[in-house]
This record gives structure tokens, C-alpha cells and sequence, in this order.
């Protein structure tokens, strides 16, 4: 589990999308903080704060400790705006929590041993994650970081359902109770894929060889092709000699 992210935010009264570029330009990312009994309410944390907590591993899967006006609130992310081509935080929702209460999110799915695993040191297949990150429904305190997966004993030919993850206590996934179609592949094991790159060189090679050969075959029927013309040619000649005579 990861040191708990504390980050230090100030009341923000004035709205608006200028206010909000003239936020940014001071240095600070404008920010919601709703949820639980309390209004919704408009706050500002520093942008330096802000980048550091987003290169936190399960930053977005955990309980946050917002300090405002000297007092400490539970809130989970809820929601990161990025600039779509720099991907710059430019907003950002959080939602007030109570850890005795349920809370749905979603975390990230990960996978441990995957070098050790029996498909790829032994068979010399290849671990596939085919799910990133899935919804989960738990009390607030006992949010997981993320859910993992012990690749090691899987050989090829092997996969993990949603329905075959260890959750921890009190964690359920909401989709398995929407029916067995929604039970889908999380992690498998595959013969790795072959590139041969040697086989396809040659074949260029061979079609540009074909090429000079149907070029030079060509060039010889151009010239025999040329060489009635110039008897044709010397033909004339000899005919327009003999009205002359």
C-alpha cells in the first residue's frame, strides 16, 4: 500500500472559464469537491501538487486527504480533464467518501511472476493483459489499490475469467452479477508470435531480380522491333534513287 496522499486546497469563490485560465496561469488547477452531505464545493490545488500525486502508482484507486481551511476530508478521484495534445491536468472532480460507506470505482488490474510464469520461461509463449482496469464496489476503507494476479502457474492455452480473480474481503466486481456473458478474459497465455523478416527480403529480392530480367527480355524486343524500321527506311531510299534515275 502507498504512503496516503495528502494535498492542500484553497476556497475558490469567483467562476468562470476566465477565472479558471487565470487560475492556471498563477500556477494552480481549478477542482470540484462533492459527494456525502455537504454542498458541493469549488477549490484550487497548486499544479505542482497535482503532477507529483499523478506519478503516484494508484493515485486515482485510493483514499486522498484533502486539507482545507485546517481541516482533513476523505475524497477519491473521480474524474482528471487533460489538454488533449499535452496532456496537461486541467481539471479535476474529486468526491468526498465515508470509509463506512460503499463506494464504486474503478482500479487497475495487474500481474505478478509474468517472467517466471510456466507458459513463457518454460514453452516460450507470452503473456497477454487483455483488461486494464475494471469497476469495483467495496466500503470505502478497504479500497484495494488494484487487483492482481499470480501469473506463475499459467502454461499456453491458459486464461483468467473476472469470475477467477482473488478479490480481497468485501471487494465485489458489479458486471458478474449482470450475467455470465459479462465474465470476460482478463489475463491469458499464447504461443508468441513469429516475425520473419529474412523470408520476406528475399522474396523482394527475388521479384526485383524477375523485374531486370522482364526489363532486359523488353529491351531486346524493342531493338528487334527497330530494325525493320530502319530497313524500311533504307528501302525508301533506294526507291526514291530510282525515280531520280
Amino acid at each position: 500500500m502507498s504512503d496516503q496522499i495528502s494535498l492542500a486546497a484553497d476556497e475558490r469563490g469567483v467562476e468562470g472559464k476566465s477565472s479558471s485560465r487565470a487560475l492556471r496561469r498563477s500556477g494552480a488547477i481549478p477542482c470540484v469537491l462533492y459527494g456525502g452531505k455537504d454542498e458541493p464545493l469549488k477549490i484550487s490545488i497548486l499544479e505542482k501538487e497535482i503532477v507529483k500525486a499523478v506519478e503516484v502508482p494508484g493515485f486515482t484507486a485510493q483514499i486522498i486527504k484533502i486539507n482545507l481551511s485546517g481541516k482533513e476530508v476523505d475524497a477519491v478521484v473521480k474524474e482528471l480533464q487533460r489538454h488533449p495534445a499535452t496532456a496537461k491536468v486541467l481539471h479535476a472532480d474529486f468526491m468526498r467518501v465515508d470509509p463506512d460507506s460503499k463506494i464504486t470505482l474503478t482500479v487497475p488490474i495487474r500481474t505478478i511472476n509474468d517472467d517466471t510464469c510456466v507458459g513463457v520461461k518454460v514453452n516460450g509463449g507470452q503473456v497477454n493483459h487483455l483488461i486494464n482496469d475494471i469497476e469495483i464496489i467495496c466500503l470505502a476503507s478497504n479500497l484495494p489499490e488494484f487487483l492482481e494476479i499470480d501469473v506463475q502457474e499459467m502454461d499456453i492455452g491458459d486464461t483468467v475469467l473476472l469470475s477467477g480473480i482473488n478479490l480481497p474481503e468485501g471487494v465485489e466486481i458489479p458486471a458478474l452479477a449482470q450475467g455470465e456473458d459479462r465474465d470476460q478474459a482478463v489475463v491469458s497465455v499464447t504461443e508468441a508470435r513469429e516475425i520473419v523478416i529474412e523470408e520476406e527480403v528475399e522474396e523482394v529480392a527475388l521479384e526485383g531480380e524477375e523485374g531486370e530480367v522482364a526489363e532486359g527480355e523488353a529491351a531486346e524486343g524493342d531493338d528487334s522491333a527497330e530494325e525493320p524500321k530502319e530497313g524500311g527506311e533504307e528501302a525508301s531510299e533506294k526507291s526514291e534513287d530510282t525515280k531520280e534515275g
